[in-house]
């Protein structure tokens, strides 16, 4: 159990995901592609908040892993990439059998990347002269 991941899944954690809670976002979306999310929803399942939320699914939908429905604002899966698809398939077996290894590739990444994904969640004091 201690083979490393295949690289074209560490590839993809490198330039595709931020954060453990981006992941379980893109794998929860996934896992059912029909379905349409709303953010209070989705926020709730995954238990982060709205704005955490809206912040991700703005993301996603830049990197263009889902689409949104403009009439009601709500959210489903709609990979454009067949690749990145099928990786993601491949991620979610890996995530479920060796979600230590996952985990720990996304926060083995550059600070830059993670840290500038978590600053824009960071409560920060009026700086004082």
């Amino acid at each position: 159990m201690n083979d490393p991941l295949p690289s074209d899944v560490r590839q993809f954690i490198a330039h595709q995901i931020e954060s453990v809670a981006q992941l379980e976002t893109l794998l929860l979306l996934r896992r059912d592609s029909q379905r349409q999310w709303g953010t209070d929803e989705l926020a709730q399942h995954l238990y982060i908040s709205e704005k955490m939320c809206r912040v991700m699914l703005d993301d996603l939908e830049k990197r263009k892993y889902l689409v949104r429905n403009p009439l009601n604002k709500f959210v489903r899966y709609e990979c454009s990439d067949a690749r990145a698809d099928a990786i993601l398939a491949a991620l979610e077996g890996l995530y479920r059998e060796r979600r230590v290894a996952i985990v720990s590739e996304i926060y083995s990444k550059p600070v830059s990347n993670v840290q500038t994904f978590a600053d824009a969640f960071r409560l920060r004091k009026d700086e004082q002269p």
